[in-house]
């Protein structure tokens, strides 16, 4: 389990980070054809688009999650508390994503999803990333960019979202309200990246000799 996790921690980041991209530009394109109404009242039962929609955001939170226990992973034990606190909320994040995802088949009745499991998934996602952030500042398994953008998600992401309220009134929702949404995706994703090179390099590196 434990390697599997090594192995495609770094490509789950990246994968999760380009669905939220893909998730924001399913909502312009939403925004923008359908207008700011359909936008703000979106139905999963709708149409195929505004089903896409919730289903990439929750399919990026389950690979996020999936990418953070990657993280959990290389720390090898140490920095427990912290470490078993951010897996714990990656998991949150895997678990409501799944349940949202599901609940997208119909098998309820229509396609739907639950605002509160997505909005529990996102705090999974950003507030387990800031506490395996701050465990890999202690153990160092990760390049020093890397740590710290971990242990900063959450405390600029928040004051992103803020910022985002009063432009509301200026620029269309479809734009604005979830802008930070693909910049944090973004971000995550150079995270895998470097920890698919990390692994990547550490494959290709012969193994000492033997004295």
């Amino acid at each position: 389990m434990s390697s599997n996790l090594m192995r495609w921690g770094g490509p789950a980041l990246i994968l999760g980070g380009l669905l939220w991209g893909l998730t924001y530009l399913t909502e312009l394109v939403i925004g923008a054809t359908a207008g700011e109404a359909a936008y703000n009242r979106a139905d999963p039962s709708a149409s195929v688009l505004e089903w896409f929609w919730p289903a990439l955001f929750m399919g990026a939170i389950f690979f996020l999650g999936i990418g953070l226990l990657g993280v959990w992973v290389r720390l090898e034990g140490r920095s427990r508390i912290l470490g078993t606190l951010g897996a714990f909320l990656a998991c949150v994040a895997i678990v409501a994503a799944s349940i949202n995802l599901v609940l997208l088949t119909g098998v309820t009745g229509k396609p739907t999803a639950s605002d509160g499991l997505g909005f529990a998934g996102v705090l999974g996602v950003l507030i387990g990333a800031t506490l395996l952030g701050i465990a890999t500042l202690r153990v160092k398994v990760l390049p020093r960019w890397a740590r710290f953008v971990l242990t900063f998600l959450f405390f600029a992401f928040v004051p992103a979202i803020i910022v985002t309220i009063p432009l509301e009134g200026v620029v269309p929702d479809y734009v604005i309200a979830d802008l930070p949404f693909p910049v944090v995706g973004a971000v995550l994703a150079s995270v895998g990246y470097t920890m698919l090179l990390e692994r990547t390099s550490a494959v290709g590196r012969p193994a000492p000799m033997a004295g």
